[in-house]
């Protein structure tokens, strides 16, 4: 069951944040350069959630007002960050301590919000001094404080942390955290604290402390999809009050000492995401308690779905179906509700210390097993390659304006959309995000060969941070979509595809146009980009006009480059026609032909014939055969080009792109 979500953040002031307001869904993955305060938005968060920070830690200073505001507490400035929270409204708990703090969206959908407040106010001497406030709703007498976030809260995993100290110590040790949810009768302990000195692995086999290693093995082993590290407890002290805390975390009958430090930040993580995890449904019901629920009207459902243990107690099912799973929540929270808090997971960088495939099986895990809100930062291509769409914040510096943030959430995107986007983003490992620009292309020679032409024009794409993106399509709406939602820069740069319409009105295609005004033409890219500007809105409510001319200088304004027939073509008419050095740069190609080619003496003597004759489109069709193919043609051209093969919509997609990151 989904549990609530921070839905929307303002945070006007508040260092990096001049004035930022982002939505959110339930599990966001956070990107952006180093310094640009990812770090910084989690602690807006905690000004407010989280239950570890003293009022001292809440207490601001000058140095966290953002940098563009000149003396701020003397001219009396204030910072302000609002959370809004979503889908609480399953949770019993939550609405009893929370309704004092629901607040009406535009739309008119009910929500909580929490305000902190960093203000100036007049002391009895005159004297403007700051404090901070924290308040539910819109009224600020309504406090939020230590006791709601017993209930509402935020927990940060730090990217550098001691897990191997943190699990040993019994104060901030997951295990212990997650052995508070369990009753444990102390009779028993003492019992076995009596039987240690005689069997002292009795106490593993109490039922609470099977379901908790049950647990953390289920955990750990979908995160690593193999059960090679088994998981378990020993003991090691036999005072009845210090026997469970006491207890010492083994890996594959080996202590955690002994164990990767990128293993442990997994089974950490595992063990964090266990503890936090909703307890309506319990995996343990002692025998007792199993006997009353039973006999409840309803309680028929228990049997269907625990079984009996050893002991007598009543472990829950590993193979239970959702319509039994929404049956048992539905009846569990009816006559065993719990009371207990919810909390936010928030992690910093989960990739560290660990091999790119457990970077992937730890994001899978705390992003699709898990049932908690989760926010998580990442540097790592390999995250954000297998990231929902739909769950990515994007933050970037914008000079005067401080740090920007935008997110996917409430993109406006197709399910066919997402499913292509996503399927890219696999592929080439989530590079469209990592850019401070980005050239959309549709094809693998123009991925090669556009950082060539870029180089020798004078405008390096790796300096600016532009990365070329090949989809291998001409469907560029949904990548501009999203661009367009994280407000990343980019150009998009298309075949034209040329064609004439013959009498029966089919249009043909790979023909050179011979300005026969009597026939019929046009260009599918055109086409295309028109249908996207319209289906996107670009370029308003403005009429896209019809002569092509005035339609090339409009895609020209909105980054979007068409070519006349197709980038192989278009780049040996720009060859030929080229007032400098025209022998040379057809020759460059021809060479490359006849050194790759798998044809004969007259093949290669016909293919420089044709490219001289300026018949390009039978050049290009050898050129895909005779085991070269355009990638492998571009891949070798990209290492001899010349100016003279820039096509002009090219060289103005590289002018148009880098302008945008200079403006940036």
């Amino acid at each position: 069951m989904k549990s609530l979500f921070i839905s929307r953040v303002v945070i006007k002031n508040f260092r990096n944040f001049k004035n930022v307001d982002v939505c959110l869904g339930h599990k966001q993955i956070i990107i952006g350069e180093n310094n640009v305060g990812k770090t910084n938005f989690l602690r807006a968060l905690q000004l407010v959630l989280d239950p570890t920070l003293s009022d001292e830690d809440r207490m601001l200073q000058e140095s966290d007002f953002n940098d563009s505001i000149k003396n701020p507490m003397e001219n009396k400035e204030e910072i302000l960050i609002e959370i809004y929270i979503d889908n609480y409204d399953q949770n019993k708990t939550i609405l009893a301590v929370f309704q004092d703090a629901t607040v009406m969206t535009e739309d008119g959908k009910e929500v909580l919000k929490f305000t902190y407040r960093f203000f100036p106010y007049i002391n009895e001497g005159g004297v403007a001094e700051y404090q901070y406030n924290i308040y539910k709703g819109n009224d600020e007498t309504k406090k939020f404080g230590s006791y709601e976030r017993k209930y509402l809260n935020i927990k940060v995993v730090k990217a550098l942390r001691d897990v191997e100290g943190e699990m040993r110590n019994s104060r901030t040790s997951p295990i212990q955290k997650m052995l508070k949810n369990y009753a444990i009768d102390k009779q028993d302990l003492e019992h076995i604290a009596e039987e240690y000195r005689k069997n002292g692995e009795k106490i593993l086999n109490l039922d609470e402390l099977v379901d908790l290693t049950n647990n953390i093995n289920k955990r750990f082993g979908m995160v690593l999809g193999n059960n090679d590290f088994d998981v378990s407890l020993r003991a090691m002290e036999i005072n009845p009050a210090k026997v469970l805390s006491s207890l010492k975390l083994l890996m594959a009958q080996r202590n955690t000492t002994e164990i990767s430090l990128g293993l442990n930040n997994i089974l950490y993580i595992s063990m964090i995401l266990q503890l936090l995890q909703d307890k309506t449904i319990p995996s343990l019901i002692k025998a007792e308690k199993y006997m009353e629920l039973s006999s409840i009207p309803g309680g028929e459902i228990l049997k269907a779905t625990y079984e009996e243990s050893k002991n007598g107690n009543y472990f829950l099912n590993d193979d239970i179906s959702e319509i039994q799973q929404e049956k048992l929540y539905t009846f569990m929270s009816k006559n065993m509700p719990i009371s207990k808090g919810v909390t936010i997971l928030a992690i910093e960088e989960p990739e560290a210390h660990l091999h790119p495939v457990n970077q992937r099986l730890i994001y899978r895990d705390v992003i699709q097993n898990s049932s908690n809100s989760v926010l998580l930062t990442t540097h790592s291509t390999h995250i954000t390659a297998i990231a929902p769409i739909d769950s990515i914040v994007h933050l970037h510096d914008d000079g005067e304006r401080g740090t920007e943030i935008h997110a996917t959430a409430a993109m406006p995107i197709s399910d066919g959309e997402f499913l292509d986007v996503e399927r890219y983003l696999d592929v080439k490992r989530g590079e469209i995000y990592l850019g401070k620009a980005v050239l959309l292309v549709e094809g693998i020679a123009e991925e090669y060969l556009i950082p060539q032409f870029a180089n020798l024009l004078g405008k390096p794409l790796d300096e600016k941070g532009i990365i070329v993106c090949n989809i291998n399509c001409t469907n560029f709406t949904p990548y501009v979509k999203l661009l367009r939602s994280l407000d990343i820069p980019y150009a998009v740069i298309t075949d034209g595809d040329y064609y004439y319409e013959n009498e029966e009105e089919e249009r043909i295609y790979h023909q050179m146009d011979n300005d026969d005004s009597d026939v019929k033409s046009g260009w599918l890219g055109m086409e295309i980009i028109e249908k996207m500007i319209n289906e996107l809105g670009l370029n308003g409510d403005e009429k896209i006009p019809d002569d092509p001319d005035e339609k090339d200088q409009l895609f020209y304004s909105l980054g979007l480059f068409v070519g006349y027939y197709t980038f192989e073509v278009d780049m040996m008419e720009c060859a030929a026609t080229s007032k400098n050095n025209r022998e040379k740069a057809l020759n460059v190609i021809s060479d490359l032909f006849l050194e790759l080619t798998t044809g004969g003496a007259r093949q290669k003597q016909n293919f420089k014939k044709e490219l001289k004759a300026g018949e390009y489109w039978k050049c290009l069709n050898k050129i895909e055969g005779n085991g070269i193919g355009k990638g492998r043609f571009a891949q070798r051209l990209s290492g001899v080009c010349m100016k003279e093969h820039i096509p002009g919509y090219i060289e103005s997609a590289i002018n148009y792109i880098y302008k945008k990151v200079d403006k940036e």
